[in-house]
């Protein structure tokens, strides 16, 4: 995917001045907001996918529910947009804050986690989800690829394939995209659409993940043969071949075992709500602090 040159000004405002990501259909640069004159990052849509109807839309749809979100947990949206490209292409974009960290992919590099580190990124994460499930979103993509570890504390990223809830699970999708211009956050928050390939999600699907996601933290490896990991979770299949989690680590209570199994179980009726995995998961990590010597 060809990448837009340094120095390129979006609306006469943010200067990229390097690519620090890439998706299937866009390109997040770090930049500078010349009006501000401070640094934040900037995803733009490919430019030989300008004409691509469903790649606009999911640009325009992780905006629009990031911007929902609203959690300190979430990268912060300044504003998002279509932008005139110097050769006159027009293509949406977001500006988004500068994460300053690195992915918890590259910190399960070096192995697993003591649990109640595990448990503080979890319960983030949960607690993330728990106010996107409340708000009609499903994330659908949380891996550990989408957790940063910022210098300010644990961020979900990527809500690229996040989808509005089904019909009847409490929230009404719009049937498309509103006209998406160049808007601060906060306005045209209406309910956002369904992904057109994830529109299939619950919110027990996100929990699901979540229970991989923290097995793998305590254990440094995936429920599943490497081989199929991925596919299985990519492909939504997950719960049909969910394995029953083996948690053999001295020093892990029990109900942490507990909750990871809960979450992984095969039947999404039988799996807790992330509200709770999130109450949960906060209160395992405060049983888990020393007590304070008293003044007295």
């Amino acid at each position: 995917m060809a990448r837009l040159p340094m120095g390129t000004a979006i609306l006469r405002r943010y200067v990229l001045i390097g690519a620090i990501g890439q998706g299937g259909v866009s390109t997040v640069y770090r930049a500078v907001d010349s009006v501000r004159g401070r640094k934040l990052a900037v995803k733009i849509l490919a430019p030989t996918l300008a004409g691509d109807p469903g790649a606009r839309d999911d640009v325009r749809r992780e905006a629009l529910i990031t911007d929902r979100l609203r959690h300190p947990s979430v990268p912060r949206v300044f504003e998002y947009g279509d932008a005139p490209l110097p050769d006159g292409t027009v293509v949406p974009y977001v500006a988004l804050e500068l994460l300053d960290g690195v992915p918890l992919t590259e910190r399960l590099a070096g192995g697993r986690l003591e649990w109640p580190e595990a448990v503080r990124i979890a319960a983030t994460a949960a607690d993330v989800l728990a106010v996107a499930h409340r708000r009609g979103v499903v994330h659908r993509d949380l891996s550990a690829r989408n957790v940063m570890l910022a210098t300010d504390g644990v961020k979900i990223i990527d809500f690229g394939l996040a989808t509005a809830t089904r019909p009847g699970d409490g929230i009404t999708e719009s049937p498309a995209l509103p006209y998406f211009r160049t808007v601060a956050p906060g306005r045209d928050r209406g309910a956002p659409p369904s992904h057109p390939k994830t529109a299939f999600a619950r919110p027990a699907d996100d929990v699901y993940t979540l229970g991989v996601l923290l097995y793998e933290m305590l254990t440094g490896r995936s429920p599943y043969p490497p081989a199929v990991a991925a596919t299985i979770v990519a492909a939504g299949r997950a719960a049909h071949l969910a394995p029953t989690p083996v948690l053999a680590i001295p020093g892990l209570p029990p109900r942490l075992r507990d909750l990871v199994r809960a979450c992984m179980a095969k039947r999404p009726e039988d799996r807790p709500a992330s509200v709770d995995v999130a109450l949960d998961l906060w209160r395992l990590l405060d049983e888990a602090r020393p007590l304070e010597p008293s003044v007295n």
